[in-house]
């Protein structure tokens, strides 16, 4: 049980030397078949740095790219493109790998494609559509098996399902949740949660009922559950069999009182996530989106770090500088706040080029004791060359 709802508005600083043990900075090569736009997707496998994100030009429609870079930071190649044509797709909404075939999937709405690493098209398939309903949150599974999931809405009576790479369903978990049709407000994030792997285990994550589930020989097996106490969203028990009906709310309401999880991943001794934080609590400074703006914003949503070892959780206060992550005191760079697991107790992050620019002064650098000073002869190295409009530095961390 993961003690959320009393660490409500007590927001605390933490310290990347109390968590890694080492830090190594990989800028990414930037060219005209490379470019990463802002709030990137990383993936980091098999000595390679998956990247995707969106770049969006002022008269032309968004292009969504996925790039391929190899641990010193050097573009290799996309995965497919943009078209119609064999190995082409209309856009990505998400990409996962297949860690035992070493191969990436791209998620389009409709189909999976599937390619090596080198970016060769292998083949595509289509996702079931149950009551003519999208999967949402897809990851592969084992072998030929996929996850999805569905919304607590349509009046569907299950969540996750596993299917095939023929698109057939080969097993449906009922939900105990359910919502009648004439809520006021059903909130987007009363559903499943975006999957995350810890080694070999996949993970799922419900929203309602707060529990992480994971998915073991074809089943569901609790794992954690966050308690947010008088903050958990409102539900129901309404007969022995178990099942529980979501209460309807209004938006003001949902947005005032309660909190949920937006986004997790765990590893083997740590879960990062991040909290939504209600308007009825206090909340942490924000940085600005505009870095000019007079007024200082609140950040609604928290990270937090919960320790699995010793049962504890933080949620974080933001630095004198308005970031949200650990206290980089170990080569002094920007907040670090992992983005991704990639085993072996390596958690990746990504920071942008012109944050590093803005933030990264001598004056900043003053405010923190540094604890190594040869990564951080590394990162002054780095910032000497870098510029505003480089790609993004990926940053590879190792948790002790």
């Amino acid at each position: 049980m993961i003690d959320v709802g009393s660490s409500a508005g007590d927001y605390r600083r933490a310290y990347c030397s109390d968590f890694l043990s080492s830090i190594e900075l990989i800028p990414l090569e930037m060219n005209h078949n490379s470019l990463i736009a802002q709030n990137p997707t990383i993936s980091v496998h098999d000595s390679l740095i998956f990247v995707w994100s969106i770049i969006s030009y002022s008269n032309l429609p968004m292009i969504s790219d996925l790039h391929v870079f190899n641990l010193s930071g050097k573009f290799k190649n996309k995965i497919g493109g943009i078209g119609q044509g064999p190995g082409e797709y209309p856009g990505i909404l998400s990409f996962f790998i297949n860690h035992n075939k070493s191969t990436v999937y791209i998620y389009d709405g409709r189909n999976i494609h599937e390619y090596t690493f080198n970016g060769k098209f292998i083949g595509s398939f289509r996702l079931p559509r149950p009551n003519d309903k999208p999967l949402d949150n897809i990851s592969h599974l084992e072998n030929d098996l996929f996850v999805g999931s569905l919304p607590y809405r349509y009046g569907n009576t299950n969540n996750y399902c596993l299917f095939d790479r023929t698109g057939n369903i080969v097993k449906w978990f009922p939900s105990r949740y359910f919502n009648d049709n004439d809520m006021l407000f059903l909130p987007m994030w009363l559903s499943a949660g975006k999957t995350f792997r810890i080694d070999s285990d996949l993970h799922v994550k419900d929203f309602v009922n707060d529990t992480i589930y994971a998915i073991t020989s074809s089943n569901l097996q609790p794992a954690y559950v966050f308690d947010f106490g008088k903050y958990a969203y409102p539900l129901e028990k309404i007969n022995d069999e178990g099942k529980i009906k979501i209460k309807p709310v209004d938006r003001d309401d949902a947005n005032r009182l309660y909190m949920y999880i937006r986004e997790i991943f765990g590893t083997q001794k740590y879960l990062f996530y991040s909290t939504y934080i209600p308007s009825i609590l206090p909340r942490p400074k924000s940085r600005p989106f505009f870095l000019n703006d007079s007024e200082i914003p609140q950040d609604q949503f928290v990270r937090g770090i919960y320790n699995i070892a010793v049962n504890t959780n933080i949620l974080l206060d933001t630095d004198k500088y308005l970031q949200n992550g650990l206290v980089n005191d170990m080569n002094g760079g920007l907040s670090f706040f992992p983005k991704y697991y990639a085993g072996d107790n390596v958690v990746v992050d990504i920071w942008q080029a012109h944050n590093m620019k803005e933030i990264l002064t001598e004056e900043y650098f003053s405010t923190i004791k540094i604890k190594d000073q040869q990564a951080h002869q590394k990162l002054r190295d780095l910032l000497k060359t870098l510029k505003e409009d480089d790609n993004p530095v990926v940053v590879i961390a190792k948790l002790k």
